[in-house]
């Protein structure tokens, strides 16, 4: 039975104690009784409600962690994919998300019908960038390879990568570099490898209000194009940076 269902049950306990007319005497005659079983079993169907099996089973914002709906600290605790460990463990739901990886692309034609829900996720983070907005302003990744990427401008958007989940979400392309974030963008991005088998810059950060958040991830830079931040606030969380003789 679902932890759903055994609430309701304990409800009905609860409130129709009885179907034969006659009342129980510890309901007539003893209030301090009721008072105390009623406080017990509101303890106990708190208990129950907060079991789970995955993360649907789970409030908004909560994810299923060891069968208990808490906050999530891995992006499988939730129903979504998506657990944002800097807003306090927060699942991020499903319609605000935008999927990026297939695992087998059939044709190219397959990529450009792709709509970004989770069952028919894009296939380059690029592609994804262009519909944001309307809602939509995460981007979850899955493990794979992937085109460098350009941010210039629009709303606050997260880039999720695999961290932490076994798998690599490479982003890199040898003539290219990694990406880059400018003209007032505001862009987080975590649990990345960037640029590892370019010759370019890794990452690039241009102009004034531009914010570029990395956490979590791999940087990798060629030392005749060293990681270049000009003007904008960038910051490393966690975050390695590599740089090739």
């Amino acid at each position: 039975m679902s932890p759903r269902n055994v609430l309701k049950y304990l409800l009905v306990i609860l409130f129709f104690p009885a179907c034969s007319g006659e009342e129980p005497e510890s309901f007539t005659e003893d209030p301090e009784f009721l008072a105390e079983e009623s406080e017990s079993l509101a303890e106990d169907v708190s208990a129950i409600a907060r079991r789970c099996e995955v993360g649907s089973d789970c409030a908004a914002g909560l994810g299923c962690v060891q069968g208990v709906c808490s906050p999530c600290n891995r992006h499988a605790h939730c129903a979504s994919d998506v657990c944002d460990l800097y807003q306090g463990g927060r699942c991020i739901p499903e319609n605000e998300v935008l999927y990026v990886g297939r695992k087998v692309v059939v044709d190219y034609e397959e990529c450009e019908r792709a709509t970004g829900v989770r069952n028919d996720p894009f296939c380059q983070i690029r592609d994804a960038i262009p519909t944001l907005g309307s809602g939509k302003k995460v981007i979850r990744v899955a493990p794979g390879f992937y085109l460098p990427f350009h941010v210039s401008a629009g709303e606050a958007l997260t880039v999720y990568g695999p961290a932490g989940e076994g798998g690599i979400a490479q982003v890199t392309e040898e003539d290219v570099g990694g990406l880059s974030v400018r003209g007032g963008a505001n862009v987080v991005l975590d649990g990345l490898e960037i640029g590892r088998y370019s010759y370019r810059t890794g990452l690039r950060c241009e102009g004034p209000g531009t914010r570029l958040v990395v956490r979590r991830s791999q940087i990798f830079n060629d030392t005749r194009a060293p990681m270049h931040s000009n003007g904008c606030d960038l910051k490393l969380e966690h975050t390695e940076v590599f740089t090739r003789d």
